[in-house]
């Protein structure tokens, strides 16, 4: 009785653990390897925020945080800045490979603008019953006269050719500037082609790391007006998953600023580097495509807002897959853009602009969170104050994809 109670004792335990080992693998695989993970950040390195410097030396303890198979960092602009980021990431956390497009305002390959033609405000049609009014009553362009007999006729120009000819009141008519008027309102502007330049000497602030071998090297510039914005793609393999594609990029942001680039405004640029970044190619044997960085927009989803969301849908249109948007609860997904972020106003409301984009969903699991929530006080003995800062205005997105 006890030697069989010891041997159903023995075959129990020997189930249990063949059990638990078999949990941890898959066919003969580790689980490790048909797991990814990967990790988007927009760090923000760049004058915009407080602090850049200090920002920057407690960016590494900020990311050991982190432990992702992929890296993809974004906003790295200044000089030598993308190198140091490489080398602290292949020094302290074992990312020895790393992608970045070297750009440069030297660059012999950058783009030029399109030469413009603006037409004249007016037409010789539109304007001639105010001709033939100055020319009647008003002979010797009396600025007086001109206002006084012809007010009418100038009401009655199309839209454009009125507020070009009376924008400046007809102060400026009375004023005896009548001729100048006529003539810049009837004149066509040409704006010649101008080759871009960028700021940070046309650096580019995109980082690709991983803990995997890359290969099939792919960096990309897209077309971009202010600051240099590349996409970088390369392959991964994992035995247990294949070849996969990753792209790391960081679109344009939609800015208050005066936009004079390719496109027609920020917000068409933006639509233009999405498809820039679809046309990455890819190999054949390629069993998986993640695209990750910042798209400065979102969809809507639980609590979370619709915010700029044309760069994003277009993404969803083609195929696109955001696990960390795929969610049942009402409270929504976590946002990346926050007002509990020091860097961020109070009255900001929560958003997303962070994401890592599968093509392939049938296969795969998936799971997410946010990362990178870290605050720091600055003490000024002095003036005896405190001064939160964060390293970033951003937290980070980690997603993990597995073989089902």
């Amino acid at each position: 009785m006890g030697k069989t109670l010891k041997i159903s004792l023995f075959t129990a335990l020997f189930a249990a653990f063949a059990l638990v080992s078999c949990s941890n693998s898959i066919e003969g695989l580790q689980t490790s390897d048909t797991m990814l993970s990967l990790t988007t950040f927009n760090a923000k390195m760049t004058d915009d925020l407080a602090f850049k410097v200090k920002r920057f030396k407690k960016m590494e303890f900020v990311l050991a945080e982190n432990s992702s198979d992929i890296i993809c960092i974004q906003d790295l602009y200044g000089n030598n800045v993308l190198d140091e980021v490489r080398n602290m990431l292949k020094r302290d956390y074992g990312y020895d490979y790393s992608l970045y497009a070297k750009t440069s305002n030297d660059d012999e390959d950058l783009e030029y603008t399109e030469a413009q033609t603006i037409p004249a405000s007016c037409s010789t049609n539109d304007i001639a019953p105010v001709i033939s009014c100055v020319m009647q009553n008003c002979p010797d362009y009396d600025a007086g006269c001109i206002v006084q007999s012809c007010w009418q006729s100038f009401l009655e120009l199309p839209t454009d050719c009125r507020n070009c000819m009376i924008g400046g009141g007809m102060e400026a008519i009375s004023g005896g500037s009548y001729n100048e008027i006529l003539e810049k309102c009837m004149q066509t502007t040409r704006i010649p082609a101008k080759r871009l330049e960028y700021e940070f000497s046309g650096n580019s602030g995109v980082l690709l790391a991983s803990k995997l071998p890359m290969s099939n090297k792919q960096p990309v510039k897209l077309r971009s007006f202010g600051r240099m914005r590349t996409a970088v793609a390369a392959n991964v393999s994992k035995e247990g998953i294949g070849k996969i594609q990753i792209i790391c990029t960081s679109l344009s942001p939609v800015s208050s600023a005066e936009y004079d680039g390719f496109g027609e405004s920020w917000e068409d640029e933006q639509l233009t580097q999405i498809e820039q970044i679809l046309a990455i190619p890819a190999e054949d044997d390629v069993v998986q495509r993640i695209i990750l960085g910042d798209f400065d927009g979102n969809l809507a989803a639980g609590n979370i807002r619709e915010n700029n969301p044309a760069p994003v849908a277009l993404l969803e249109e083609n195929g696109w897959y955001d696990p960390y948007f795929d969610i049942d609860t009402k409270e929504g997904p976590d946002c990346t853009l926050c007002p509990e972020n020091p860097f961020v106003p109070d009255n900001a409301e929560e958003s997303v602009p962070d994401h890592i984009f599968f093509m392939e969903r049938k296969g795969y699991g998936f799971s997410s969170s946010r990362i990178f929530l870290n605050e720091f006080t600055e003490l000024n003995t002095e003036e005896e104050t405190k001064t939160r800062y964060s390293v970033s205005d951003r937290y980070g997105i980690t997603v993990t994809m597995t073989v089902e």
